[in-house]
């Protein structure tokens, strides 16, 4: 280990935060001259310190954050093998109290050439579960961002290994479904194009709320709902703002109604506003509706997945794909264990609308979702609602 490098880990652990800032400046320098090598040693003693309970102040965990992104997000192919050199580190400890191997895959699948990722990573065992995690969000990471993925043949191996572990990104397509173009730069896109969805603002957004007419309640009139929802089938509903609750300091509403007639979708406004909702209580203004496409939900729920809370991590397009696809099994009712691609079946037959969130119930800050869904046949219904606040 090179001595300088033990004397800036040592001085990190024993002096004051100002010393940060200053290994900070030193990696970039070391990083712009291609000195990877020197970064993958530096990382190295950090996970060794850190692990040691040596990083009583936290300064070790905060340059081996940045300094693991940093090599993530070059692309060179040196760069990649200095990164996992670190994460096949045997101070494991020390790397997860630092950082997120979905954080990683996150920044490492951008900017590369599939090619080169497989070279390095996927041509050769997975030295440690560190790396073996983190491979297998980089593999899905993958195939957010670039086609021809399943194209590889040490890419469909590694997909078939993870299979057969019962890996949870298994379940996961290497080929991105219909509902999930809409992912994918359109030819033309301004500077500032995003597949992200914003926050539903319908005066901003120029939309138009479907109407309520007196012919529609007239249709529906003799139709009751009964609420059915499970506690299994409401998690599943809510899984892609799973991290509001567990992280942060929001609250979620996951319900599922019968209706014991079939209501036809242009009649669904009408049943919705009947409806004993949660975030919208009889006693406060109806809800607005707005009709959707399985498109635009998948990415409201990828968007909520993938944004960090407000405290805590988000889960990074692995993972967060991975959510959105159990949220949208659980808003059409398909069978708990159901892959995407049946799901998404489902996703194409079910009526789609998004719900205001200007409700008392919502924080009305930043991160508010409501999204409802008329299932195949018209007698069953599913409604989520989300919020999260500072």
């Amino acid at each position: 280990m090179d001595k300088d490098i033990t004397r800036t880990v040592k001085a990190l652990c024993e002096t004051d935060d100002s010393t940060v800032s200053l290994v900070r400046s030193e990696v970039e320098s070391r990083l712009s001259s291609g000195e990877f090598d020197w970064a993958g040693d530096l990382g190295l003693e950090l996970a060794a310190r850190i692990a040691a309970g040596e990083d009583q102040h936290g300064r070790c965990a905060d340059v081996l954050y940045r300094t693991l992104h940093a090599l993530a997000a070059h692309p060179e192919p040196e760069s990649l093998r200095a990164l996992l050199r670190v994460l096949a580190s045997p101070h494991r400890g020390g790397l997860e109290r630092a950082v997120s191997p979905r954080s990683l895959a996150a920044v490492a699948a951008g900017g590369r050439r599939i090619e080169s990722i497989v070279s390095v990573v996927f041509d050769r065992e997975s030295e440690s579960a560190y790396v073996h995690e983190f491979s297998a969000c980089l593999l899905h990471e993958l195939v957010l961002v670039a086609d021809g993925v399943d194209e590889h043949p040490a890419l469909r191996s590694f997909a078939d290994t993870l299979l057969a572990e019962g890996h949870p990104l298994a379940a996961l397509p290497l080929r991105l479904l219909p509902e999930e173009h809409g992912l994918r730069r359109p030819p033309g896109a301004a500077d500032d194009w995003t597949w992200t969805v914003p926050r539903l603002r319908a005066d901003s957004l120029g939309l138009r709320a479907l109407e309520t007419t007196p012919s529609m309640h007239q249709r529906v009139d003799g139709i009751d709902a009964t609420e059915i929802g499970l506690p299994a089938s409401a998690e599943a509903i809510g899984a892609a703002a799973g991290h509001w609750l567990g992280q942060s300091n929001g609250k979620l509403a996951a319900q599922e109604f019968w209706l014991l007639d079939p209501v036809a979708e242009e009649d669904f406004p009408a049943v919705f506003g009947r409806l004993p909702l949660a975030p919208w209580p009889a006693d406060q203004a109806p809800a607005k509706l707005y009709p959707s496409t399985p498109d635009l939900v998948f990415r409201l729920l990828l968007t909520t997945a993938v944004r960090a809370p407000a405290y805590g991590p988000g889960r990074h397009g692995a993972y967060g794909r991975l959510a959105a696809w159990q949220s949208l099994g659980g808003l059409t009712g398909s069978p708990a264990a159901a892959p995407p691609a049946q799901i998404a079946e489902l996703v194409r037959r079910t009526s789609w609308f998004r719900v205001d969130t200007t409700s008392a119930w919502f924080y009305g800050i930043y991160w508010d979702l409501a999204v409802a869904a008329l299932r195949p046949g018209g007698q069953e219904i599913a409604v989520l609602a989300a919020t999260d606040t500072d």
